[in-house]
């Protein structure tokens, strides 16, 4: 499970000395969304990631992971629990971004994230639809 108080999840002694990124299969789409403030644009207020394996018109599995709503990526398990098995259209993402925001808890300073997270993830989707 996530535990936004630890960023990882790696031992004291343990390092990490590589990444591996495998090469898609086929029907793989992907897209990265960052929304940054105008002033800074070195970090993003919002991010999302979108990975979704395609069966023909249906999502047969996704994931959705948030950058800059928590300490580390956050995972939308029930967003992308919820994507499989519908088709990929507008009314889907605009749906998908309402879900990715219903357990949303900000902190005092950073309650205009939700709705950035919510059309975030909704425009990542739309990405996708129109690719």
């Amino acid at each position: 499970s996530q535990n936004p108080a630890r960023e990882n999840v790696l031992a004291a002694t343990e390092l990490l000395t590589g990444v591996r990124v495998p090469t898609p299969a086929a029907g793989v789409v992907s897209t990265y969304l960052k929304i940054t403030d105008r002033a800074a644009w070195t970090h993003a207020e919002v991010s999302v990631a979108v990975v979704l394996q395609m069966d023909g018109a249906r999502i047969r599995t996704a994931n959705v992971v948030l950058g800059g709503v928590a300490p580390m990526p956050w995972r939308l398990p029930d967003v992308a629990q919820w994507l499989c098995g519908q088709s990929l259209s507008a009314a889907v993402a605009g749906q998908a971004g309402a879900l990715a925001v219903v357990h949303a808890q900000p902190l005092a300073k950073n309650g205009h994230k939700v709705p950035m997270t919510r059309a975030a993830v909704e425009r990542a989707l739309l990405r996708l639809v129109l690719a």
